[in-house]
């Protein structure tokens, strides 16, 4: 039998101190053992925290209960999971970076009295903790936070909320950050996610992300319950159809890659942009982009990339961790500018090598 929550302890949290997330993770997780996508392998049981890849698709799994979850990777994009008895629990199969993509799952979801299927990743700078909520239990994840609006998106309404975590676990280590949700309201446990629509919903709402240094998966978290979950992801490299502000991300091309800018955050004097590589049908690596700035600009720092400067132009090439890009998928690096914020900086072709 489900443990019933105390509604009155419910609130929007965060427990992420082990996780690591985004790049590093690939490299810190014990014997998680680097595959290419479509080499298969025999199933795994977590039942210990970890993050890693296995199949193809980054994984990552959290608990504070130890012994009272399970975690059970199969096929390329699937997973199932069971828990009994959880305070909290987390895991899930995606991507070792977020980007504005199409995410299509299938599955079955069991709740028990409080859990939660959920799109969920971070961002970088700022820091933020996000939930795509697409299936919950009698509580509503979200309603804790502060209601900033509604999107409509995959064919349903999705209820938008803000929370602030204060001296909380985070990715980042004990930070204080902000909490993003779009709660679905007509619950699902099958179809396809348009981030790129709850981004610019919460980019409207005032609630600005940063760089996708983080990871991004399709999530069973539980709390204070019991439950299971088997969810299949069918698709995630694609590109969205709802372009960024700033300009549209291209639909991958025959070329190397292609690159679009867009301003995460801006303040008096100074913002946080953003460049999303995606690469063409031949896939690329070693990717260049260069990107022109606006007189008066100077670039503070660089995330995800390494940057040269001749005059105005800021030449970025790879961190090392993402040079290699396949058909369609895409990487992003991030930078902020002292400096006027019009005009914003325009990126130049992105080549290969």
């Amino acid at each position: 039998m489900s443990e019933t929550p105390d509604k009155s302890d419910l609130r929007p949290v965060s427990r992420r101190k082990l996780v690591l997330g985004g790049a590093g993770a690939l490299v810190a997780a014990a014997g998680s053992g680097l595959l290419l996508p479509g080499t298969a392998r025999a199933d795994q049981v977590l039942t210990s925290n970890s993050t890693g890849t296995y199949n193809g698709y980054y994984y990552s799994f959290w608990t504070d209960s130890p012994g009272t979850v399970t975690m059970t990777l199969g096929a390329a994009g699937q997973y199932s999971s069971r828990w009994s008895g959880t305070n909290n629990w987390v895991g899930g199969l995606g991507w070792a970076n977020g980007s504005r993509r199409n995410v299509t799952y299938s599955g079955t979801f069991d709740p028990g009295s409080n859990g939660y299927l959920a799109l969920y990743g971070w961002t970088s700078n700022p820091l933020v903790e996000y939930y795509i909520v697409e299936n919950h239990g009698p509580y509503n994840p979200g309603s804790a936070g502060r209601q900033r609006g509604t999107v409509n998106a995959d064919g349903g309404t999705y209820t938008i909320y803000e929370s602030t975590r204060t001296n909380a676990p985070s990715v980042e280590g004990t930070r204080t950050f902000q909490q993003y949700w779009s709660v679905r309201t007509g619950k699902r446990s099958s179809g396809t996610i348009n981030t790129g629509a709850h981004f610019d919903a919460w980019q409207a709402a005032g609630m600005p992300l940063g760089a996708f240094n983080y990871y991004m998966i399709m999530a069973t978290e539980g709390y204070r319950s019991s439950g299971s979950s088997n969810i299949t992801l069918g698709g995630g490299g694609g590109t969205p159809t709802t372009p960024p502000p700033g300009g549209g991300t291209p639909t991958p091309g025959t070329g190397a890659c292609t690159a679009t800018y867009r301003t995460t955050n801006s303040w008096n004097n100074g913002f946080n942009g953003e460049v999303t590589i995606t690469a063409g049908s031949g896939g690329v690596t070693n990717w260049r982009v260069p990107v022109t700035l606006a007189s008066g600009q100077t670039v503070q720092s660089v995330w995800n990339g390494t940057a040269s400067r001749s005059g105005n132009v800021l030449t970025v090439t790879p961190a090392g961790h993402n040079g290699t890009l396949g058909a369609g998928q895409s990487t992003s690096f991030g930078f902020t500018v002292n400096g006027p914020t019009s005009p914003a900086p325009s990126v130049g072709g992105c080549t290969a090598g």
